[in-house]
C-alpha cells in the first residue's frame, strides 16, 4: 500500500478524523519532540517517564494513536496511510509554528517517515533530527512478513518469542481480548504498507539507535537510513533486544536530550 501525500491546499490535508484530539499548547520558544510508539504500544504510557527527563527547552509530546492510552474509545485505524493523517492533525499544526523533532520506535520509526513526506508535500518546514529505532529502512518492507495472518496462538507467541511484553498479559484471556486486536490491526498495516518510490530524502540527520540483539534489524541493513537524509547518519549502540528502549530508557533519553538541548539554542 503506498501512501498518498496530501498538499498543504488539500482541505482535507490536516483534517482530522477523530474528534477527539485534544489541541496542544504550541511554545515557539521550544523545541517539541514528537514520538510514536511501536505496534500496540500507547505514546502516552511509553513516554510518560521520558518527558520529566527532557531540558527545559524542550517540549515531548506523545502521539498517541487511536484505539489505545487515551483515545482508547476510538476505532483503530485501517491502514498506515490513515494513522499518518490522523496524526497530521497534531503534527501540522507544531511544524507550521515551533522547531521540531521526531523519535520512532519499530513501527513508529515508518511512521515518523511518512509524516515527514506529508509535511514536505505540504512545503512546512523539516524536523531538526529523527531518532529512530527497531526498524529498516521503508523500502526493505517488501521482506515484511505476514504474521497478521496467523491464528491467535501463533501470532501470540511471535508477539512473546520478540520479547518487551510481560509474561503476565498471556496467562490472562480478559487482556488478551482487549490487545489483541489493537496489536494485529497495527501489524496489518505495517506488514500491507509500502513506501512510495521514490525516497523523500530530508535535510534532517538520522540518529539510529541500534540494538544488537534486535533480530527486526541488522548492520549493514540499518546504514541504508543514509540515503534518506542529505546530512548525516549517527548510529548509536546499545545492548539488547528489540524492546531495548524499556531497559536503556535513561541512556536513551540523557542522548536525546543533549542533543536536542543543543539544538534548541542555536
Amino acid at each position: 500500500m503506498a501512501i498518498r501525500r496530501p498538499t498543504e491546499s488539500s482541505p482535507n490535508a490536516f483534517r482530522s478524523t477523530s474528534m477527539h484530539h485534544k489541541p496542544q499548547h504550541i511554545d515557539s520558544k521550544k523545541l517539541h519532540l514528537l514520538c510514536v510508539p511501536h505496534a500496540g504500544g500507547s505514546a502516552t504510557l511509553t513516554y510518560a517517564r521520558w518527558a520529566p527527563q527532557m531540558p527545559v527547552s524542550v517540549k515531548l509530546i506523545p502521539l498517541e494513536l487511536s484505539g489505545r492510552g487515551r483515545r482508547a474509545a476510538e476505532p483503530l485505524q485501517g491502514s498506515l496511510e490513515a494513522m499518518v493523517a490522523d496524526l497530521m492533525t497534531i503534527v501540522g499544526p507544531i511544524a507550521k509554528t515551533a522547531p521540531y523533532a521526531f523519535h520512532g520506535h519499530s513501527m513508529g520509526a515508518c511512521i515518523v517517515y511518512e509524516l515527514v513526506c506529508v509535511l514536505a508535500s505540504a512545503n512546512l518546514p523539516p524536523p531538526q533530527t529523527l531518532f529512530l529505532s527497531g526498524c529498516l529502512p521503508p523500502h526493505r518492507h517488501c521482506q515484511q512478513r505476514n504474521l497478521h495472518r496467523l491464528t491467535d496462538d501463533l501470532f501470540l507467541a511471535e508477539i512473546r518469542n520478540l520479547g518487551g511484553t510481560p509474561d503476565e498479559f498471556f496467562a490472562h484471556k480478559e487482556l488478551i481480548n482487549a490487545f489483541l486486536p489493537v496489536l494485529r490491526s497495527d501489524y496489518r498495516n505495517i506488514e500491507c504498507y509500502r513506501a512510495k518510490l521514490p525516497i523523500h530524502v530530508t535535510p534532517a540527520d538520522i540518529v539510529f539507535l541500534f540494538s544488537d540483539q534486535d533480530p527486526l534489524v541488522d548492520k549493514p541493513g540499518i546504514y541504508e537510513w543514509q540515503h534518506y537524509t542529505h546530512g548525516l547518519l549517527n548510529v548509536v549502540d546499545f545492548i539488547g533486544g528489540h524492546f531495548f528502549i524499556n531497559n536503556h530508557w535513561l541512556d536513551i533519553c540523557r542522548l536525546l536530550g543533549s542533543e536536542l538541548g543543543r539544538l534548541a539554542v542555536q
